[in-house]
């Protein structure tokens, strides 16, 4: 059940779930190449209500047995670069196909719903599904817009 996060009880349970089911503190994890995901930090950083409420938007999937075991989080992001409110995804973790396009589906019609003229979307070198997203993003209109790159120093 694909279900809207609001709270930060909730989503601090929604992270340790996903973390524990995709291993994502396990430095080899296969969704970034020299930073892991850092479940403490995402809850620390967006496990607050009012946050959950106005600026980020996530909707993660309950099984089941209870457990979430696959989310979408999102941004209202407004740069300076763009003068402009986009609708950014932050991160995006599924080992489901099936569930995570749900979780897309459900946060674009979001996002239409609440009249953002913009969205942006990433995808990780190391994802074993990355070429899938990409070719899903060009069929749906999306357009490369950047590159970024990361090194140790």
């Amino acid at each position: 059940m694909i279900k809207r996060i609001i709270h930060a009880k909730e989503f601090c349970k929604a992270a340790d779930d996903i973390s524990d089911r995709l291993d994502l503190s396990n430095p080899d994890n296969t969704y970034h190449y020299l930073l892991p995901n850092g479940v403490d930090s995402l809850k620390q950083a967006f496990g607050h209500d009012k946050m959950l409420a106005f600026n980020v938007f996530v909707w993660a999937n309950l099984n089941d047995s209870g457990n979430y075991d696959a989310a979408i989080l999102f941004i209202k992001d407004k740069g300076p670069r763009h003068g402009r409110e986009i609708f950014s995804e932050y991160i995006w973790l599924s080992d489901n196909p099936r569930v995570g396009y749900k979780l897309f589906a459900t946060a674009i019609k979001f996002a239409r719903d609440n009249k953002f003229e913009y969205i942006q979307m990433g995808c990780s070198e190391k994802s074993p599904s990355r070429d899938k997203v990409k070719k899903l993003y060009n069929k749906l209109g999306f357009i490369k817009d950047s590159e970024s790159y990361i090194a140790k120093l």
